[in-house]
């Protein structure tokens, strides 16, 4: 096991011992060029232009953060009913944690382990996330979100602990909403 990940696994086993209880599972790709059909009709020099830009875009991990904020934004308004983001004194913000990996076609797609939210069930949920954040940004991929409950945390950090290396590490440490410790 690599340094960076064994340190990474002690972090989020300290953020479980510190209270953190995360309800779901929930993964989703972002938006790929190659998901629109090219039209036939359309110019060669618009399309190429806008194909490397999506491309360049969802390869890039600062980008990928990027969208992340303002996908955590509206998870944070529409799941946990806090409407003004930056007073932090009103309001008890949920512990979120984002995780990016590069999947097999070497794009990124993330992995969110979230807490109870204001959904009654699972159905609601996937309901929520498929029909209604995902209009909210265009970020988000065609692909449906995938949502499944979590029955032992343990098991889902390993997991999106998995690809952490020395060259990428998959915790999202600008979005992600961890416990502090008392000191």
């Amino acid at each position: 096991m690599n340094r960076e990940k064994f340190e990474t696994e002690l972090f989020l086993q300290q953020q479980l011992n510190l209270g953190f209880k995360p309800k779901w599972f929930i993964t989703y790709h972002l938006f790929n060029p190659t998901e629109n059909k090219l039209k036939s009709n359309k110019s060669v020099w618009k399309t190429i232009p806008y194909y490397n830009h999506y491309t360049n875009r969802r390869n890039d991990y600062d980008c990928i953060v990027e969208d992340t904020s303002q996908i955590k934004n509206i998870i944070l308004k529409y799941l946990y009913d806090i409407k003004r983001l930056n007073q932090t004194w009103k309001y008890d913000f949920p512990n979120l944690f984002f995780f990016h990996e590069l999947g097999i076609g070497a794009q990124y797609h993330t992995h969110l382990l979230m807490p109870e939210c204001n959904c009654e069930n699972l159905q609601v949920l996937e309901f929520i996330w498929n029909n209604k954040l995902k209009k909210k940004r265009k970020c988000f991929s065609k692909y449906k979100i995938h949502i499944r409950e979590i029955d032992n945390p343990k098991i889902a950090l390993d997991y999106v602990n998995k690809e952490t290396s020395m060259k990428h590490n998959s915790l999202d440490y600008l979005n992600s909403h961890f416990i502090l410790p008392n000191i």
